[in-house]
């Protein structure tokens, strides 16, 4: 009587289990905006699962020209992965899998109603243990194509919906095939292929019982039940995944103790063979990109989209330049040449070579040597860094020419601010100058200059621009403050790759383009899946990139990286910078043909001891001078011919008076470039004309000989701030500094 009435009560609890959990369904499908579709047309084989790069010969705008070639050396494929046939796969495997993942599997329509409901009251009220859950094999299919595990109602009803979608579209052998060429097996194994001839040096037609019930015993927890690392752990689940076949007539009993029985031969290469097939750092970044678009256009998750590259047979149309790429790649195996020991080991350092009419990224290279693995950090595109100098041009100097608040003559006096904290900035080295004009404050990347053209754009605008206009999408509303937009003491830094993309702006007129690694992908029977069009944007004028090309061409000349070689051949600009306690080295310079960015520094940050030229800038000059030989050299930086050239006097930034020539520096006559408009005007007042006394320097008097006095023009100009104890070059070019 006792039993009965158990009985009842739990027939009774299930039923109401059953009524709440539908009553909860119905309200979720209801009221929840779910996606419910998932396209299986990507997951279909071609003729072949190997995905190929193909490049482009191109014009020196970046467009592609003639055919399309293939990169021979770069095809990307899952190790021993390769798609297989419902029809090809022998029947022990399939019916492993189906006996321990999914035992109704060819009499539910997707979902298996009795064994969600089961799942979800042990769920809810641990009525027993069970060793399977209450996904479906096309359940699971959708979770591998989406990646979605999340523990919520809506996902496992999102999850229900699409596995009953797929199955009105898709056959079981259909599901299956999909399934079992798709699934984790660990070992970096997608799909029974690849995990047959990881683990047993076979082809899937060639397995043993065993050896297929050991395979479908990975599947409950990949790490756990892998027949490598753990073999007794996959012996125990092995033995479940036999017994389940043998409960649904799929074997014998002679054919169950046979394999129970079979020790299995394990491949004992199989960490040496993971590391074999290594990509390029391009293929690396282009992998990357590809997984994001894919995982972004079509819901799928990391996983389905690395399947769908890996084994998915695409084509993909890059717009790398294999000669530059290999430049980029020798250089930096050979990078004891070029770099300096610092405390018993040497620096990494990465690269990005954009064309800078296109945007698009024709070199990469994320580290120094040997590239020892896949999927390792790429510092090119992975890490994030303080820019230091080189985001001078960027937050503070394009913007503020284009506002129109600083042009080539604008003047501010190279002098510390003084703070709570003592004088700050510092330059670096700690030098000031006083009076100077924009050129050259640029060429020797003066701090005090930058803030105060900071504080004359604005924070606000400075930062906006980052964000907005050149994409730098890490910056925090920490960033908005003088150090870290003066400075490039940015918070969480940013990418050599975002960084040298923004510098394209000024050889492409004003417009900067996504860095793209691909132009489209194509499936395996010629359908494009993605497509990543340029998305050109104006952000600044024609203008002001030839004004900001003249102001970076002053660097290489005679500033921070006038060492430059490359220099002597071919036009060429570009900034340096350097981070707080020289943690990073930075130089993102650019020709007519390419813009090339360089950092340099530790993955643990420590000081970088520079001897001399910038590491960053001697790789810089190691790879553009060879990518530009047999480049027609009669070519200029991008120029308007809205911008005129105009004599001023570096001290006042007004035009020349006859009292600028009697400056004894002798160098106070500079040619600026300026959008029509902008130029100086007025005449110089700074420059005043006296005669000085040569036995002392000082001001003649009444007791110079005015056989011997000196004709010379002195600054009439006097500082309010007390800076006595900090020295400022051109205070002994004031009249005042001659007074007695």
């Amino acid at each position: 009587m006792k039993k009965k009435r158990k009985s009842i009560w739990k027939f009774f609890l299930v039923i109401s289990l059953a009524l709440i959990l539908l009553s909860v369904f119905s309200v979720i499908v209801i009221n929840a905006n779910l996606d419910k579709n998932i396209d299986l047309t990507l997951l279909r084989p071609g003729t072949t699962s190997i995905t190929r790069i193909y490049y482009y010969d191109k014009d020196i705008y970046g467009n592609p020209v003639g055919e399309a070639r293939e990169l021979t050396e770069e095809q990307i494929f899952l190790g021993k992965s390769e798609w297989r046939s419902y029809y090809d796969m022998p029947s022990d495997l399939v019916n492993a899998f189906i006996a321990v993942e999914d035992h109704r599997f060819y009499k539910h329509n997707g979902v298996d109603w009795l064994r969600t409901l089961k799942a979800a009251a042990n769920y809810i009220i641990k009525l027993g243990k069970t060793e399977f859950g209450g996904s479906t094999i096309t359940q699971q299919l959708v979770k591998n194509i989406t990646g979605d595990n999340r523990q919520t109602p809506k996902r496992k009803i999102e999850e229900i919906i699409r596995a009953l979608n797929i199955e009105k579209h898709a056959g079981k052998h259909q599901i299956l095939e999909m399934y079992l060429n798709i699934v984790y097996l660990s070992q970096n194994c997608y799909g029974i292929c690849s995990a047959s001839r990881t683990y047993f040096g076979k082809e899937p037609e060639e397995l043993t019982l065993a050896e297929c019930a050991s395979l479908a015993s990975i599947v409950k927890s990949p790490t756990k039940y892998d027949p490598y690392k753990y073999p007794e752990n996959n012996y125990k689940r092995r033995k479940i995944v036999l017994s389940e076949m043998l409960e649904h007539g799929m074997i014998n009993e002679e054919e169950y103790n046979i394999a129970l029985s079979e020790e299995l031969k394990i491949n004992s290469n199989i960490e040496q063979e993971n590391n074999s097939g290594i990509f390029s750092w391009y293929t690396e970044a282009l992998i990357d990109d590809i997984t994001n678009d894919l995982m972004l256009q079509y819901n799928l998750s990391h996983e389905g989209a690395n399947m769908l590259l890996y084994k998915g047979g695409l084509k993909i149309y890059s717009p790398i330049e294999p000669n530059v790429q290999k430049i980029a790649e020798q250089v930096f195996r050979g990078y004891q040449a070029y770099l300096d020991i610092q405390n018993g080991e040497y620096p990494q350092a990465s690269c990005v070579v954009i064309n800078p009419y296109t945007g698009d990224i024709v070199a990469l290279v994320g580290g120094t040597g040997e590239k020892e693995g896949n999927r390792i950090l790429n510092r090119a595109t992975n890490i994030k860094r303080p820019l230091g100098s080189v985001i001078k041009p960027l937050s503070v100097y394009a913007p503020a020419i284009e506002r129109g608040i600083l042009s080539y003559s604008t003047v501010f006096d190279d002098v510390p601010i003084l703070t709570e904290d003592g004088p700050w900035p510092k330059n670096s080295p700690d030098v000031y100058h006083g009076l100077t004009d924009l050129e050259y404050a640029v060429s020797r990347s003066l701090n005090t200059y930058s803030v105060l053209g900071l504080r004359a754009l604005g924070v606000d605008n400075s930062f906006n621009f980052l964000k907005n206009e050149l994409g730098f999408v890490n910056l925090t509303n920490d960033d908005k403050n003088e150090a870290p937009l003066a400075l490039g003491q940015l918070t969480n830094g940013e990418s050599l790759r975002t960084v040298t993309s923004s510098y394209a702006m000024m050889q492409n007129g004003g417009y900067v383009s996504n860095a793209r690694t691909y132009y489209k992908v194509t499936d395996s029977f010629g359908n494009n899946i993605l497509e990543n069009e340029k998305n050109y944007k104006k952000v600044i004028s024609e203008e002001t990139a030839s004004v900001m090309n003249n102001l970076l061409s002053s660097v290489t000349r005679e500033g921070t990286a006038r060492n430059t070689i490359i220099k002597n051949v071919l036009p060429v600009a570009g900034k340096t910078g350097t981070t707080g306690n020289s943690y990073d080295k930075w130089f993102v310079g650019y020709t007519p043909y390419y813009v090339c960015g360089v950092w340099v520094g530790f993955d643990t940050p420590q000081s970088i001891v520079q001897n001399g030229k910038s590491p960053a800038v001697t790789l810089f000059d190691a790879i553009m001078s060879e990518a530009h030989k047999n480049k027609n050299t009669d070519v200029l930086l991008f120029s308007s011919g809205n911008v005129i050239k105009v004599q001023y006097c570096r001290d006042s930034g007004k035009l020349v008076c006859d009292n600028c020539r009697l400056d004894p520096r002798l160098n106070r006559i500079n040619t600026g470039y300026f959008i029509k408009g902008t130029e100086p005007t007025d005449i110089c007042h700074l420059h005043k004309k006296i005669y000085i006394d040569p036995l002392t320097g000082m001001l003649s008097n009444d007791n110079t000989s005015q056989f011997i006095r000196r004709k010379i023009a002195l600054l009439d100009y006097s500082r309010a701030l007390n800076l006595t104890d900090i020295e400022i070059l051109d205070e002994r070019f004031t009249i005042r500094s001659r007074t007695r």
